[in-house]
């Protein structure tokens, strides 16, 4: 039997944290397995995950709030197996405002929902590696995980319920700027996206000093990009998938990993374009119903205990800054 780990466990011998693939990749498909349906498929999420929240940001500009159920995890991780290990992970308590009861098998944890999939598919739980995270795309028809890729479920969101979906019309990865924005997507993903957590988790300084170089030096590139551009893909006058990839950890970044992943050399705030970047994302595609700086902060500082041991959430701005002023003054210039 392997033992349950979480996503902290994952640090090489020499203390950088090397995230782990994701093991479940299946595709909607017209005449798949798993074909394009309303009302078939859940998706679990944490508010605090940014991973998750690329989904919830495609799900709801896609308008499949109600072709795709959603069940939202707790913030705050609890013990998964307390009679057989210390795994810590997402737990279903719908007493935590937001959070929701588990609607399938009214399972406790999503390590119940991950072990539930792996059995529907014929094999043992127990021998199965694999981690227990979100977002996870679920099949109740048969009770498996379809996918728990993140960038690959939002592209399926992008395109494979357009039959359900009330904006058809809306596209975050036209065709035509795909290359473009894989490009951009990459440039972000190891430096920034996944940086801020190779900085928290880095287990000896110079593991951290590397990620803290290569996460500053891309977000000065970035501030600089959108000095004359007003979304990450040149001319384009809407936001795309590049950029709700990089929102969501930028989002994040003032009030939890300038503090908690000792990401502190600048503030977003101390970029004057990439804040109104941030701002101008979260007003044009109306993200506040995915934004919850309560859930965020709560999972960050109360249950990374490895790293805050006493869980003490800073008090912090809130983001009250951005939830509730469009602000584009710098960048009136741009088309």
């Amino acid at each position: 039997m392997t033992a349950a780990k979480s996503a902290l466990s994952d640090v090489t011998v020499n203390g950088a944290f090397v995230r782990q693939a994701s093991v479940f990749r299946n595709w909607i498909e017209d005449g798949g397995q798993y074909p394009p349906a309303a009302g078939r498929y859940l998706l679990y999420v944490s508010y605090a995950c940014p991973w998750a929240s690329r989904c919830l940001a495609f799900r709801l500009a896609k308008g499949l709030e109600d072709a795709i159920g959603l069940v939202v995890v707790s913030p705050l991780w609890g013990q998964t197996r307390p009679d057989e290990d210390d795994h810590e992970g997402w737990v279903f308590d719908a007493s935590y405002p937001g959070a929701t009861e588990e609607p399938v098998a009214g399972l406790r944890t999503i390590r119940d929902l991950y072990d539930l999939s792996i059995r529907s598919r014929g094999e043992d739980p127990k021998q199965f590696n694999t981690r227990y995270t979100v977002p996870v795309l679920f099949d109740t028809t048969t009770n498996t995980i379809v996918n728990n890729e993140s960038s690959e479920i939002i592209r399926m969101f992008n395109d494979r319920f357009n039959a359900f979906a009330k904006n058809p019309q809306v596209d975050l990865a036209p065709a035509d700027l795909r290359d473009e924005i894989d490009v951009v997507n990459a440039a972000n993903y190891e430096s920034v996206c996944n940086g801020v957590y190779k900085c928290g988790f880095a287990q000896s300084q110079g593991a951290y000093d590397e990620a803290a170089t290569a996460l500053f030096h891309r977000l000065d590139e970035v501030n600089t990009l959108l000095q004359h551009q007003r979304f990450l893909i040149k001319g384009t006058s809407t936001p795309t998938e590049a950029d709700v990839r990089l929102f969501v950890t930028i989002i994040r970044f003032d009030e939890v990993y300038v503090v908690h992943f000792k990401c502190n050399r600048k503030t977003i705030r101390d970029y004057p374009f990439l804040f109104a970047w941030m701002k101008d994302v979260y007003h044009t595609l109306q993200l506040a119903p995915t934004v919850n700086m309560k859930h965020i902060k709560d999972h960050y500082y109360g249950s990374h205990r490895e790293i805050n041991r006493y869980g003490i959430v800073p008090q912090g701005p809130f983001g009250e800054e951005y939830m509730t002023v469009h602000s584009n003054e710098v960048r009136t210039h741009l088309p």
